[in-house]
């Protein structure tokens, strides 16, 4: 049997395709709130640069656009504090990973549900499992997916041999995850140093900017503007987290080499039983790194 290069989302477990599914929700909200009240700073920043008066002087209509625009950002922080999209991101993130180690382990005769232990057995384990894990994230609000606990793949899977088993596992769980990893790695990296330049160069043509108005008589005041639009960058690059997470993913496919090398050497269903328990584990640890710098945000 010829082992798939990857196995789609559609024969996981209904619980990690439903977390998986608020997840990205959760993502996609909190980015772009972040992203939006950055840019309404600004936008406030940019409009306290210049004064452009109407009505015989009397209405500065930059100076209202600074007031629409700080608005705007408390109306989006408001929002990012009551409904805490960045929480629904990451627990459900927990969920999904979780659910889905739970599903490799059982498909390919992994600790806790070993080969030998009776079909019906690991069925019902692992169900109870999934719903402990879903009881530990009651106040996530899963999306509704209609799918099963135990797909069809998951059971056929489970019933072939270890050499398929093996091929199967180290193809579509470790190789895949290792790819996924070092592709996010090398993305983080380049974002992290492209950042680092647009930072350096804020900086620069802001300490320009300020030697021109202290020396200069002007009304245009460019530094506090720009000190402001750096501030902002910082705080984009704080919460997309793209050193830590490089190194993190660089990690993990060191992890993930290793534990091939005894996924290979495993010649038994014992033995095999608890390398795929070990290789689930680094995979669990790249995740657990990952929520750390989420809950610091």
């Amino acid at each position: 049997m010829a082992a798939p290069a990857r196995v789609p989302d559609s024969s996981m477990p209904q619980l990690f395709q439903a977390a998986d599914a608020a997840s990205l929700e959760g993502q996609r909200s909190y980015v772009g709130g972040v992203r939006r009240r950055l840019v309404f700073l600004v936008v406030a920043a940019a409009a306290g640069i210049v004064t452009w008066r109407v009505g015989n002087g009397r209405l500065d209509v930059m100076g209202l656009v600074g007031m629409l625009a700080f608005v705007g950002a408390i109306i989006e922080e408001s929002s990012l504090w009551r409904h805490r999209p960045d929480k629904a991101w990451y627990d459900g993130r927990a969920v999904a990973e979780s659910a889905k180690t739970l599903a490799w382990k059982y498909a390919v005769g992994g600790l806790p549900f070993p080969i030998a232990m009776p079909a019906n057995e690991a069925t019902l384990g692992l169900v109870e499992k999934l719903r402990g894990l879903s009881g530990q994230f009651s106040d996530l609000e899963l999306s509704p997916v209609a799918a099963s606990q135990v797909s069809e793949w998951m059971r056929e899977q489970r019933s072939t041999s270890l050499d398929d088993r093996k091929r199967t596992y180290i193809e579509a769980r470790v190789h895949d995850q290792q790819q996924w990893y070092a592709a996010k790695s090398r993305y983080n990296k380049r974002r992290s140093n492209q950042w680092r330049m647009a930072l350096f160069g804020l900086e620069f043509t802001g300490a320009a900017a300020s030697l021109v108005t202290a020396v200069v008589q002007s009304s245009l005041m460019l530094g506090p503007a720009l000190a402001m639009i750096a501030g902002a960058a910082v705080a984009w690059t704080e919460a997309k987290q793209h050193d830590s997470l490089a190194r993190a993913y660089s990690a993990a496919c060191t992890d993930l080499s290793s534990a091939e090398t005894k996924l290979l050497l495993a010649d038994s269903e014992d033995a095999w039983s608890r390398e795929v328990d070990d290789a689930e584990e680094a995979i669990s640890r790249e995740h657990v790194v990952w929520l750390a710098t989420r809950h610091r945000l």
